[in-house]
């Protein structure tokens, strides 16, 4: 009971990092009261229908990786279109136009993949709004631009 209270009390701050897809930008907020010491966006993605993932481009200008993250500042990624192919007609299956947005029409769970390090000096990861993860490893380097 006691590890669990005290992982539950070392989640605090990590709870309160957001990470979501708004439109055509990510955006993490740091609603905590507490500084982050690092941040990275490591990747936006999405899934497909049949539950596989479908990478998500960003502007290749945007940063990525943040130190000295404020209590309350928010950083953005700007996400952008691409064509996904032709968009069909789900009842009758013929072609309506052609799919373009950030990720493909049918596509669900459009989300951000962060790490950061708290104001603790704990490492975590956050997959779009799923309860962050403690990582006991160095931090990943953010994915390349998918092709």
């Amino acid at each position: 009971m006691r590890r669990k209270d005290e992982a539950d009390r070392q989640a605090a701050q990590a709870r309160l990092v957001v990470p979501v897809i708004d439109g055509h930008r990510g955006e993490v907020v740091n609603h905590s009261s507490e500084p982050l010491l690092e941040l990275r966006i490591i990747r936006a993605d999405a899934e497909q229908p049949n539950g596989h993932p479908v990478a998500v481009r960003w502007s290749d200008e945007d940063r990525r990786i943040f130190r000295n993250v404020s209590a309350g500042q928010t950083h953005h990624l700007a996400l952008r279109e691409q064509g996904w192919g032709p968009l069909l007609d789900p009842v009758h299956g013929y072609e309506v136009g052609t799919d373009e947005g950030i990720a493909p029409f049918d596509a669900t769970n459009l989300r951000l993949t962060i790490q950061f390090m708290d104001a603790a000096g704990l490492r975590w990861q956050r997959v779009g709004l799923q309860p962050p993860t403690r990582i006991l490893g160095e931090f990943s380097n953010p994915a390349p631009n998918p092709e």
